[in-house]
């Protein structure tokens, strides 16, 4: 099956006919999904295909589609720091990210994303939300991994008025460099058609919010997403109200910072009327649940996102890309500090946590047309294998996604019609010896001068046995 699926969706139109295909409206058989260059023709009943259709489809039993998966909130320059997180307590920016992201080169840069691209298109995620500071030269080298791998991104530039451990009553960067950046970027990016254009900012720790508000303003007449991390942690709530009198979603709505183009990094300590806020303002949130169980203060009240018509899709910030067990995660994490103690046993469903890695995380990323498989959208999909006992046999697949299916089913990854993945490994290129050719440079990524881990190995903290 695998050497004919891919010979088939090599080809400029194809047509399969999996035993379910997953739609906007849920799991559904005995359909055909039709696709031609990079676009989704039609996904509708098998027995309606016209002949040429018909004698073309491949037949694929045993086997479902869904749309791939979206990472709405990532960091492409801390790929190889994301196992020193291990037992370290929550505040770990300062002494791991930015010492991490200062040292690497360009070189390094490349190699880092395209690691975790691969990582991700192993995990179902075919499209990636970047959430970086990154100038020309260094977006240059990002671009180049994701062409080669394939993938979908969000990219992103910025520019922050005053370094974050600067003086703030220093020197601060003209906003009319700020924004040139920004319309550098757009620049750079509009001959790349799977590569679009964000602007990210290090929220009010390296701005005032007036120039917030202007950044948010310049994005939204561009029409690209801003990025900004707000309730995250508690210094960041508590430096807030002490400078500003506000928690960080109040100080951004008060300053017309949030609209439709903006996109929350964590919001985990979200009160419910920065929650209104939220859905007022109709600012998208990237939920990053595995982020919230390994280093955070709380985990985001993603229900009350639900329930309130919040935007919201699921984010890894850095931690694993396995979309499988970012599923089981974020239904996971809801049972446990929401569902408990109210006997909520549903916990939203299978169905709401699958929509907000696809068409949730993909709206929230500012693509409209990813995330669902129909008419006019892009074909980026997932071809997964049903046929193992954890899965069978099938009572709910949506539940079954969330909390029984891994990433060894994906038969192949497709984006923009083209096939990137097959049984874990690259199409077009050898995953293997990158890996081989780049190991040694990852080690030395992660032990960078200024690089501060606390907690240390776990091997010098296990109990000896004699």
């Amino acid at each position: 099956m695998s050497d004919n699926l891919i010979a088939a969706l090599k080809r400029d139109r194809f047509v399969l006919k999996p035993d379910l295909l997953l739609t906007a409206n849920g799991p559904q058989r005995d359909l055909a999904l039709v696709v031609e260059g990079s676009t989704v023709v039609s996904a509708g009943p098998a027995a309606e295909l016209d002949a040429a259709d018909q004698a073309a489809a491949l037949t694929l039993d045993g086997h479902a589609i869904i749309p791939g998966f979206t990472d709405a909130h990532t960091h492409l320059g801390q790929t190889f720091g994301k196992i020193l997180i291990g037992g370290e307590p929550a505040q770990i920016w300062r002494r791991l990210w930015v010492p991490m992201e200062a040292g690497i080169d360009d070189e390094a840069a490349y190699v880092s994303a395209k690691w975790q691209f691969l990582e991700q298109l192993r995990g179902g995620f075919t499209g990636v939300v970047n959430y970086a500071l990154n100038d020309a030269a260094r977006n240059a080298a990002v671009h180049r991994a994701a062409e080669e791998t394939g993938i979908r991104l969000r990219s992103s530039t910025g520019l922050d008025e005053v370094a974050t451990d600067a003086d703030p009553n220093g020197e601060r960067v003209p906003l009319a460099r700020i924004l040139d950046r920004i319309d550098e970027h757009i620049a750079q990016t509009s001959a790349l058609p799977r590569i679009t254009p964000s602007v990210s900012s290090g929220s009010f720790f390296g701005n005032r919010p007036e120039t917030l508000a202007a950044i948010s303003e310049h994005a939204k007449k561009r029409g690209i997403i801003y990025q900004l991390h707000a309730n995250e942690h508690f210094p960041e709530v508590h430096d807030s109200i002490l400078q500003f009198g506000k928690r960080p979603l109040e100080l951004l709505a008060e300053h017309g910072v949030l609209g439709p183009h903006v996109l929350i990094h964590h919001a985990t300590l979200a009160t419910d009327r920065e929650v209104a806020l939220l859905q007022k303002t109709d600012a998208a949130v990237a939920y990053n649940p595995v982020a919230s169980e390994w280093k955070g203060n709380a985990v985001a009240p993603a229900l009350a996102f639900a329930a309130h018509g919040v935007r919201f899709g699921l984010g890894s910030d850095n931690t694993r890309f396995d979309g499988f067990r970012t599923l089981d995660a974020a239904e996971h994490a809801q049972r446990l500090t929401y569902g408990l103690r109210t006997a909520d046993f549903s916990a939203g469903a299978g169905w709401t946590w699958v929509d907000a890695i696809t068409r949730g995380s993909a709206d929230a990323a500012g693509w409209s047309d990813v995330g669902v498989l129909s008419a006019g959208a892009r074909a980026d999909f997932l071809v997964l294998d049903m046929e193992r006992p954890e899965t069978q046999p099938s009572w709910d697949f949506e539940w079954e996604l969330v909390r029984y299916y891994n990433r060894d089913q994906i038969a192949a990854v497709v984006v923009d019609g083209r096939p990137v993945l097959a049984a874990g490994q690259p199409v077009d290129w050898d995953g293997r010896e990158f890996l081989r050719r780049y190991r040694a440079l990852g080690q030395r990524v992660g032990s960078l001068p200024g690089i501060t881990r606390v907690h240390g190995a776990s091997d010098r903290y296990r109990p000896k046995v004699s």
